[in-house]
Formats: structure tokens, sequence, C-alpha cells
């Protein structure tokens, strides 16, 4: 029976996947195997005790052999092949993970275990995102208690890997007359196996990078450029959940000509960004971004301790060619009414270049701009990456030469995990670019590796509240020192209110995924009511959940390249403003890793480098 079935495994069609056959002749094999073991056992025992075994015997041994019922499963899987003319729907076929040890299984339930793992956080939902797992090392658990003679199949994190077939397979796949279906052939993808440029996260900062290199070095001569994105969606993303604005006030100048450049680009994207469309009488008129400017700017105001700071940060402003005013105590309450200034001194206020605008058409522009310049946008979430640990020893100086670096995305709908290749990797993944470095080794090796990316998702909301008596039109996004911001939504009278966060303890514990019934009429009515009086007794319209990619070294955007692993590069750590230096930090990704150094704006002062020699780079004023 096993002899028949093995020669039958080996005489399957070619139109199998791999990953069933490979299923199919493990079972095989391993079963036949352990048969001819057993056999060489009983031909010792025959010749010593000159017994004969009988049928019957061996069928109660053949029993014993088939390990966890895997006969049984070969049946199954043939009568499916007899059934589907020779294929298996993959999607159908349940995704069976690893089990892990006892010893694993702790290090789940450790809180100081910071790499993340796809898990199925509701059904049909798969995420890294909040979830506590162990880093498995390569090889996985699942090689453990194979034989030799077995087919070993490649695992990430328990989710199998799908790699390219073999060169046979291919020639039987090319000559087959059938169509190649995803379902039957996983690793037909609309991606590649190997990019140049790979950016995590497809935000408003992953798009301006990938915007950038593409305008630069173009996909039709041979560059290849991805955007790993895990929700096109953006539902949670901070480029379209957060404000969306433009700010100049802040007291480093590289912040300053960041925000400059991208109200710039904001305003010349009509005509630098659009799309061409193909239809002759639409003259590409619905592909031209429309980005509801408001320009209303900034007011950040200050009482009498942060008064010396806000005014050195002022001249910082005024020098790098920022038009914002000083305003006194008199003068705000001329101008705006509605705020009361009794323990205020002053406040800043924008007049030229801030603002905010639409970050969710500014972000589709962005991404229908790229894939019109031939960016692949992959829809799928990292959840390992290692390199190649080849080394060979060239020439006389016995020079160490490694392969490209690997990345593992995880795409949900199949359930399976796509090795990418690539030269160079972005991290722009927001709060979660710290667990993207943990999986690339940033923060888990020894020496300058021991550092890790200290940008974590920290937690803050947003509140849509409808007060008594509306301040009116005339009402700039307000700033308080207590870290409230206001802002105006539309001309219904709604506006957005929230608390940024301002804590730098990162073992501090985060905010449950959604406020508190009290949390509001706690935390920020008093501060509101206080601040503006028309929001008295205002009413809680709708609220939603935001995760700040907060630095919580010294609150400072992270830019620049990894000083040990150089074709690593970082953009994040922005508290939210991603949107606003998009642009400025996209141009400087591509003038880092094409002309090797910074061309236009030096963002060398938020390098990597600045936590191993610990220097820290703070504002002045934290609004």
């Amino acid at each position: 029976m096993l002899a028949l079935a093995h020669r039958i495994v080996n005489q399957l069609p070619a139109t199998i996947n791999p990953s069933i056959r490979n299923k199919m002749q493990r079972i095989v094999h391993r079963s036949f195997a352990d048969k001819i073991n057993d056999d060489h056992k009983n031909e010792l025992t025959t010749s010593n005790n000159k017994e004969v075994i009988s049928l019957e015997n061996q069928d109660k041994q053949l029993q014993a052999a088939d390990k966890g019922g895997e006969l049984q499963d070969l049946v199954k899987i043939l009568d499916e092949l007899d059934k589907n003319d020779g294929k298996v729907d993959l999607m159908a076929q349940p995704v069976v993970q690893v089990i892990f040890t006892d010893e694993q299984k702790a290090l789940m339930n450790d809180p100081n275990q910071r790499i993340p793992f796809a898990c199925e956080t509701e059904p049909g939902v798969y995420s890294v995102e909040n979830s506590v797992k162990p880093l498995v090392s390569y090889p996985d658990p699942c090689f453990s208690g194979l034989q030799m003679h077995e087919q070993v199949k490649e695992y990430s994190l328990g989710w199998p890997v799908i790699r390219p077939p073999m060169i046979i397979d291919r020639w039987r796949q090319g000559i087959s007359f059938d169509a190649p279906d995803a379902r039957y052939y996983p690793w037909i993808q609309e991606f590649r196996s190997h990019y140049d440029m790979v950016i995590i996260g497809g935000g408003l900062v992953g798009s301006c990078i990938a915007n950038f290199l593409a305008e630069r070095v173009k996909v039709t001569d041979g560059f290849r450029i991805a955007v790993v994105e895990k929700d096109l969606t953006f539902r949670k993303s901070l480029s379209t959940q957060h404000l969306g604005t433009l700010r100049t006030q802040f007291s480093s100048p590289e912040l300053i000509e960041a925000a400059l450049f991208g109200a710039d680009f904001l305003r010349f994207m009509g005509l630098n960004r659009s799309t061409p469309n193909d239809q002759e009488v639409a003259l590409g008129w619905f592909n031209k971004p429309n980005i509801k400017f408001q320009p209303h700017g900034n007011l950040t105001i200050f009482s009498e301790e942060h008064e010396e700071k806000v005014r050195k940060a002022y001249d910082i402003q005024t020098k790098c060619g920022a038009q914002n005013a000083m305003l006194n105590k008199r003068s705000l309450e001329r101008r705006f009414p509605w705020l009361n200034s009794n323990d205020i001194v002053g406040g800043c206020l924008g007049l030229e270049c801030e603002g905010w605008f639409d970050s969710w058409n500014v972000l589709q522009s962005m991404i229908l701009r790229n894939k019109y310049l031939g960016v692949d946008y992959i829809h799928g979430e990292m959840m390992f990456g290692h390199k190649h640990a080849t080394v060979a020893e060239v020439g006389m100086n016995h020079e160490n030469r490694y392969r490209n670096h690997e990345a593992h995305i995880f795409v949900g709908e199949t359930k399976h995990v796509y090795p990418i290749e690539y030269n160079s990797l972005f991290i722009a993944a927001g709060g979660q670019s710290g667990n993207v470095g943990r999986m690339l080794g940033i923060g888990n090796g020894s020496g300058p590796l021991y550092m890790d990316i200290p940008v974590e998702p920290r937690r803050g909301y947003i509140f849509e509240v409808e007060p008594t008596d509306a301040p009116g039109l005339n009402f700039p996004l307000l700033s308080d020192p207590s870290g409230l911001f206001v802002k105006r939504e539309g001309l219904q009278g709604i506006y957005h209110v929230g608390l940024l966060p301002q804590t730098d303890d990162p073992n501090e514990p985060n905010l449950p995924p959604t406020p508190t019934d009290d949390y509001f009429d706690k935390e920020i009515r008093p501060i509101l009511e206080y601040r503006l009086p028309g929001f008295k007794d205002c009413k809680v319209v709708d609220h939603r959940s935001i995760d700040y990619d907060f630095n919580y070294v010294d609150g400072t955007p992270v830019i620049g390249q990894h000083p040990i692993n150089a074709n690593i590069y970082m953009a994040t750590g922005f508290n939210g403003r991603g949107s606003m230096f998009a642009p400025a930090v996209g141009r400087a990704c591509m003038e880092l890793l094409l002309d090797d150094g910074y061309k236009t704006i030096d963002f060398s002062r938020f390098c990597f480098d600045r936590f191993l020699n610990l220097v820290e780079t703070r504002e002045f004023i934290y609004a």
C-alpha cells in the first residue's frame, strides 16, 4: 500500500502546488521509511525466532506507523485531487501555525518582549500591531524533529514562506494550457521578489519618499520601488486621522525650513504632481490634487514661564523666513475676544504658510502619481527581516561580501509570507517603526545595535465637539501650554479637540483603544471650558483614537541612515506632524540615497547617531 502511494506521489502532475506536493511527499516518505525500518527489525526478529508475520500484523504495523493520521490526510488530498482535476484550492485549506513550546509561550506573555507577531485580531484581519510575541530564530521550531529524508518547509514566525519554484516546475507551468491562478500557485503575485528600494509604510511620509525617488530614477530604466502598507484604506493612519496642519512655529531651523518647503510643495502640487489623463476631453482635470487649504494659521499662547523660550524660537523663525507675529495680552483680547487670557502673557500667530489642508486628498494624489510612475504598492505587513549569512572570502584582503537583505511580507488575503530582497529599505511606519527596526536587528544586538529606534505608539484621542457659542470663522488652530489643541472643522460649527502626549517614559502604560466614558469630562473639559468660555456645556459628537509616532527620548524626528546597517534609512518620530514634513523628508531621503548627502535641508542633527552619542535635540516649547 505504501509502495503504491509512494509511486503515485512521485507521478503527481506539475499543476499541483509544490507546497501541497511536498507535504504529500513528506507524509509518504516518512511513513515509507518507518515501514522499511520496521520491516528490517521484523526480519531480524523472524530470523532469530523463526516466526512468520501475518497480513493482520502488517496492517497493525501500518496503523502504528501512521503517526498523527498522516495517511488519512494523504487519502483526503488524493481524493480532492481526483475531484478537481489535479488541483487543490489553497485558500480553502486552513493554515496551521507552528506549535510553540512552553518556554516560548512564557515569552509571549512577557510584557518586555516587544517583537511583534502577526496574529488574527479579528476574523480575517491579521496584524502585528499591539501584539506581544517572541522573535522566532532561524531555523524555525518546525525544523526540529525532521529526518534527513524529509522535505524541509520554511516558515516565518509560524506562517509558510512562499518562494519561487524550481526551474523545472516553471517549465512545466509554462507549457501548461491552464491559466495561472494565485490560489493554486501562491508564488504568482502582483509584486516582485526583488526591489531596489522598499519603503515600509504607505502614509504621506512613505509615499513622498517613493515619489521623490521615482521622479529622480525612472522605473522604465530598470529601477524597482515598492511601498508596503498593511491597510490601504488608511483608516488608522496618522496621515489621515490627525489634523493635517502646516506649522512653522518651531525652534529648530531644519523643521522650520521643512515646513516652509511643505507649504511651497502643496502650493504647486497641482502643477508638479498632477497625473496625466488619457481622456483628451478631460485634459487631466480630474487628476489634479485638490488640497482644500485653509490659511487660518496657528496661534500658540504661552504663559510667563515659557515667554523666554517662545521669543527665542520666534527669533529663529524670523531668520529662517517664517512670517509670524508676536502678540501681547491686549492684542490677543482685541483680536480674539472668545479667548480667556487670564494666565496668558502673549501668543505667536502664523501669518503665512500656516493652516490646515485635506490630508486624504493629498495622500490619494501622491499614491495615484506614484503608481503612474511605476511604484508598486504591496498590501501586506512586514513581520520579519534578516540578512543572508553567506560570507565569502574574496582576494588577498579576505573581503566579506553579503547577499541582499530580505524582508518577509505577510499577506493577510492569502495567509502566506512572501520574501522580498532589497538593496535599500526606508522605515516610515509611524508608531510601529521601533518594531520594524527590531525585526531588522536594530535593538536586538550588541554594541551600537543595542539601541533600538526610540519610537513607540503613544495613544491619544481627538473629539469632535459642538459648542453652545461657536467662536466663528476667525479661529486659528489654538495650542495651549497644557497640550490642548482646538481646530475648526468645516463650516458646521464642529471643532476638533485633543491633548498631545507629553511623557518621556516609554514604560508608562498606554491609554486604552477607546476612551472611557468620563475621560473627556475629567481630562479635557476643564481646560477647554476655562480657555474658551463659549465651549461651556459643549456636546461631544464623535471621537477617534490616534497612535502618535512619539520619540520618547527627545520628542524630535529620527531622519537619516543607520550607522551600522547602512542600507536602512529612517523617517519617523514626527509625533503626528508627518503630513507637514513629508515633502521635505522625502526629498532629503532621496538626496541621502542618490547623492550621498543632503543637498537642500541638512537633517544631520536628527540622525540616529545622536542616541549613541547621548545628544538630545529638543524643541524649546512643545505645542
